[in-house]
């Protein structure tokens, strides 16, 4: 009977796991945003490709009126932006695609208001140079380009803003560099995004023009390059112009523009499945915007620039959308480990969609050997870590967190050793000037945490993390030292929540020049403070504590006011930042 009870105990445990899972399913199920690096240059109606997984950003207008010759190329690996050469000509409001690596921009002018390039130009990435082609037939802006076995399909526009709409549809070969006409879009219309799915263009959205340009359409047409021939779709739920779209996964999803005037920017994201010839709405974008531009890399969009006012401002912002987030979590604890794989076991040959994630986005039927490699791929993965500085770059004036999006700016010229933290590489602190700064990451009060870093060396009063004092409105807000040495002693110490509290120190110097593993936890539950040396607890308060903190964001080598005294002069490595209050336990797991 002992193993019945054991039997009924793991099927009672299972069905709590599976509702955290599903829990987790359901939050997921509408797509993550993320905010990504600005694009240096602000600018709003450009044209776009991709090659080798890099996006390229042409031309744009800053203000409505002017149009820049500007490229720019962003890895998302990196999140990092490059500028390339120009383009040969200034323009806004054209339209472009790849076709064998080479991107083709195509039609837009050097000014929205005025005379319309005809030209096309061909950009080769790994050359960053250009290539005159043979000029599009019928000149114009405000179009949208699509690719289907190797042609280019050129559809709609207008002739200069405000000007005449066009239903035009003309076929582009690289191959041959000609040109032929073929059958008209029903509906004419300018401002509208095409997205190519199995060899058949979906024209969306748009305006109509006749002075109606803030006026968005609802329009879906489907155009198959075999037969020349369009058929009319279901309506997009939400009528929009200067709307941008993008394929993932054969769904296309319509993201920003306009609806009714020209501060009217729609920030509600809606997919589309050509399938069924069905709509879903799906997680609004962060940012609601028109102008802007959509690219797919790697199972994820990023909308990039447009215009977020009335006014026609050019913005910088670039937001990163996963429709569709891999869920290998199976029982919501925050980490992927054998519980996991028991629970995808326990659906072993079954149709269970929480286990069947292989092949992504939507697997395949079965929970089957395909399902547990991918799950083997994640094992480990810990989601309660909201940042996460490797410090293992080589070079450059940037500390890529891995884990979220809190790159870090270092200041000063602190040294990255590659060989020299104690996880392989790590950065050296001279303990004058050298330190990293962040943006905001999280505010205390508001919720539990725990701050991990690797250091050796340093010396009493220095400081290893702290949040930054913030101007206000009343003054500035002082931050805090997360993690320091005690100036007496060069013990371990946080100054968190010290204003009315006091600082918690410990009685364990770490400042001898061995590497130590220095951990604080604040609970918010029990309102404590935990102090953590070499995954031992070696301090805690003995009562509540708590009060205001600041939104400043992080420093790592350096005070909170940046008093020369608090620099570190030492090798810092490894920084983590979780989003809950990690245990003794699970402190241990990461120190061994």
């Amino acid at each position: 009977m002992r193993w019945l009870n054991g039997y009924r105990m793991r099927l009672m445990l299972l069905v709590l796991f599976l509702a955290l899972g599903l829990a987790s399913v359901s939050l997921a199920a509408e797509g993550i945003w993320t905010t990504k690096a600005d694009m240096p240059t602000a600018r709003f109606v450009t044209s776009s490709g991709v090659v080798d997984g890099k996006i390229y950003v042409f031309g744009g207008s800053p203000d409505g009126h002017i149009c820049f010759p500007t490229v720019e190329e962003y890895d998302p690996a990196t999140d990092t932006w490059t500028r390339k050469g120009n383009m040969p000509m200034s323009k806004g409001a054209p339209a472009s695609s790849v076709v064998n690596g080479k991107i083709y921009v195509i039609g837009g002018g050097p000014y929205l208001y005025g005379e319309i390039d005809p030209r096309v130009q061909e950009y080769d990435a790994t050359t960053d140079t250009w290539t005159a082609k043979a000029n599009i037939p019928t000149a114009r802006s405000w179009l949208s380009t699509s690719v289907v076995d190797g042609k280019i399909y050129a559809i709609g526009g207008a002739y200069t803003y405000k000007g005449t709409v066009f239903s035009t549809v003309e076929e582009y070969d690289p191959a041959t560099d000609t040109w032929r006409r073929k059958a008209d879009m029903p509906t004419a219309r300018a401002c509208l995004s095409t997205n190519a799915v199995n060899g058949r263009i979906y024209a969306i959205g748009g305006t109509p023009g006749s002075g109606e340009w803030y006026q968005g359409l609802s329009t879906v047409e489907e155009y198959d390059p075999a037969t020349d021939t369009w058929t009319t779709k279901a309506d997009m739920p939400t009528a929009r112009t200067y709307i941008s779209t993008c394929e993932v996964n054969g769904r296309i999803y319509a993201i920003g523009g306009l609806t009714t005037g020209a501060g009217d920017h729609l920030s509600p994201v809606e997919e589309y499945d050509p399938a069924t010839d069905t709509w879903t709405r799906k997680a609004d974008m962060p940012t609601a915007r028109s102008g802007l531009i959509t690219c797919a890399v790697n199972g994820k969009m990023y909308a990039i620039g447009g215009w977020a006012d009335s006014n026609w401002t050019g913005i910088s912002t670039v937001e990163e959308y996963e429709p569709y987030p891999l869920v290998v979590d199976f029982n919501g604890d925050g980490i992927v480990d054998s519980a996991d794989i028991c629970i995808m076991i326990d659906h072993w040959h079954t149709d269970f969609p929480l286990c069947d994630i292989a092949p992504a986005p939507f697997g395949d039927g079965i929970v089957n050997v395909q399902d547990l490699i991918l799950l083997s791929e994640h094992l480990f993965e810990d989601y309660r870590m909201i940042a996460h500085w490797m410090l293992d770059e080589e070079s450059g004036e940037t500390a890529h967190d891995s884990a979220g999006n809190y790159n870090g700016t270092l200041h000063g010229e602190p040294l990255w050793q590659p060989e020299g933290g104690i996880l392989d590489g790590g950065l050296e602190f001279d303990g004058n000037d050298d330190y990293i700064s962040t943006s905001f990451v999280l505010n205390p009060e508001e919720k539990s945490f725990s701050a991990f870093a690797w250091i050796q060396g340093g010396a009493p009063g220095q400081v290893i993390i702290s949040q930054s004092d913030t101007p206000g409105a009343r003054g500035t807000i002082p931050g805090c030292t997360w993690l320091g040495t005690n100036p007496s002693n060069g013990s371990l110490m946080t100054g968190l929540m010290d204003t009315v509290f006091g600082a918690l120190e410990s009685d364990s110097i770490i400042t001898d020049g061995q590497w130590h593993h220095i951990g604080l936890v604040y609970d918010l539950v029990t309102m404590r403070r935990h102090l953590y040396l070499d995954g031992a607890e070696v301090a805690v308060d003995t009562d509540f504590i708590g009060g205001v903190q600041t939104t400043g964001g992080l420093y790592i080598g350096a005070g909170q006011a940046l008093d020369p005294s608090t620099f570190f002069s030492g090798l810092i490595d490894d920084v983590r930042i979780y989003n809950v209050a990690l245990t003794a336990e699970q402190i241990a797991v990461h120190t061994q």
